[in-house]
């Protein structure tokens, strides 16, 4: 597995991208954490200072320069300077306490560099508190520097977890193109066996139920599908080998017959007419076989729309009762309001040919029955009679191209009738049951509910 298919893949490139936005957001955000970090800590030290400038001033004003500068004194004495630094200048600018050594040039508070203030006996960044007492000026100050340490500490913390973040985001960008690029390579590898012939491939499915389960799940749906084209192929190559070949013999013999008829000078026609019905037959049997092959290829649902299905079996039933009539048969509509999302002319053909195979095999009387309705899993055709059935056995049989069953064989047809059904079935995702009418044979096409395809 190469590394540059791994780096190259969508989840590595989706996880470096938030990592990016991530990353800008975390520098903004971690520049105004330590901003507001220092300015706060810089207004705590300058609350500080004006509250013991405040405390002198009481001082002066109750005791004068005398407690002041002994209050000052005190003080100096128990505060390190390195922390707490106190000044104090007659009007002359002359120190008389303190290690500041030249008078402010400044009246409030501010946040200054001290060196040259002290004249190298304190360095560092103070915030320093001057106030004017009549002609004196006091000086209160806190050492700041603990605030330039504190917000680099905070920025070196801030980026090396940043650092932490990016990695393991980068990480599991790998982790996650990897697992991908696996994904991607079995279901390659499956594909690449239904190509070489393994039609019972399937891609895997796993239990995340997530992108790759759910591509996956929709390409062995379509392989399912695949499968059953080309085994159909295979049947309907076999069967029209098989079946179509005794009527092709008799059209020969039939055209052989003629060609001696006129060699003798009898009349040809009759053995002309009779090759022409067996061409006939031939000609309609390929034409259904187009017809179901052109159902199962084709995707296109632009001609889908919401058919009532009420309204089309009683079409189906008029067009067929003059061929139920001829078989003294009685053909009837059960009805419900339902519809479906589908091809309103596959559907026809579709009943078409089931009222058509009712007709052909239940035999002479009997009773036929088209239902509409809509139960708790969606909408519904049936056609059912109560001729002499199919046995179980043999019902799923019936569905594959070519395939009658021996009780049929007396009776005209090419066994694609309920074949074109299927295909119209899978052409809807919808399904095609057979099973007993106690008696006789139920057929029922049921769409899924709410089906939009």
């Amino acid at each position: 597995m190469r590394l540059g298919n791994l780096t190259s893949g969508q989840p590595f490139k989706a996880a470096l991208r938030v990592l990016l936005v991530f990353l800008l957001c975390y520098a903004v955000a971690g520049y105004l954490l330590v901003t507001t970090v220092k300015n706060t800590l810089k207004a705590e030290l300058a609350a500080q200072t004006k509250s013991e400038s405040l405390l002198l001033q009481d001082i002066y004003r109750s005791d004068g320069k005398a407690g002041l500068q002994a209050a000052l004194e005190k003080m100096r004495q128990s505060l390190r300077p390195p922390e707490h630094m106190i000044g104090l200048f007659d009007k002359n600018g002359l120190n008389l306490t303190g290690p500041i050594s030249s008078v402010p040039d400044f009246v409030g508070v501010v946040h200054r560099e001290v060196t040259t203030m002290t004249s190298g006996k304190l360095a560092g960044k103070y915030v320093l508190n001057a106030q004017k007492l009549q002609n004196m000026t006091l000086v209160v100050g806190r050492n700041a520097q603990f605030i330039e340490t504190a917000g680099q500490r905070l920025t070196t913390g801030l980026v090396l977890f940043g650092m932490l973040l990016g990695v393991a985001t980068l990480a599991l960008g790998f982790w996650a193109s990897r697992n991908s690029f696996k994904r991607l390579s079995d279901m390659e590898a499956a594909l690449f066996q239904v190509s070489e012939g393994g039609m019972d491939t399937r891609l895997p499915v796993r239990s995340h139920n997530d992108q790759f389960d759910r591509v996956s799940v929709k390409m062995n749906q379509n392989l399912d599908r695949l499968e059953r084209l080309v085994a159909g192929t295979k049947s309907t190559a076999s069967a029209i080998a098989h079946d179509l070949k005794t009527p092709l013999s008799h059209a020969q013999i039939a055209l052989n017959d003629a060609a001696d008829a006129a060699e003798a000078g009898r009349d040809p026609l009759p053995e002309i007419d009779t090759a022409l019905a067996k061409l006939q037959s031939l000609n309609t049997v390929f034409e259904t076989m187009l017809r179901i092959s052109r159902i199962q290829a084709n995707t296109d649902t632009s001609r889908f729309e919401q058919v009532d299905l009420k309204k089309v079996s009683a079409k189906v039933i008029d067009f067929m009762q003059p061929l139920a009539e001829e078989q003294g048969q009685k053909l009837r509509l059960t009805a419900t309001e339902a519809s479906a999302f589908a091809d309103a002319a596959m559907i026809e053909q579709a009943l078409v040919n089931l009222v058509g195979n009712a007709c052909a095999h239940a035999g002479r009387g009997a009773f036929i029955i088209v239902e509409v309705g809509h139960d708790e899993t969606g909408p519904f055709l049936s056609v059912s009679d109560n001729g002499p059935g199919i046995p179980a056995p043999d019902q799923d049989k019936v569905l594959e191209p070519f395939v009658r069953l021996d009780s049929a064989r007396t009776s005209p047809g090419s066994g694609l009738g309920l074949a074109l059904v299927q295909a119209v079935a899978e052409h809807h995702d919808a399904t095609l049951t057979l099973g007993d009418a106690h008696p006789g044979l139920r057929v029922q096409l049921h769409f899924a509910k709410f089906k939009k395809v």
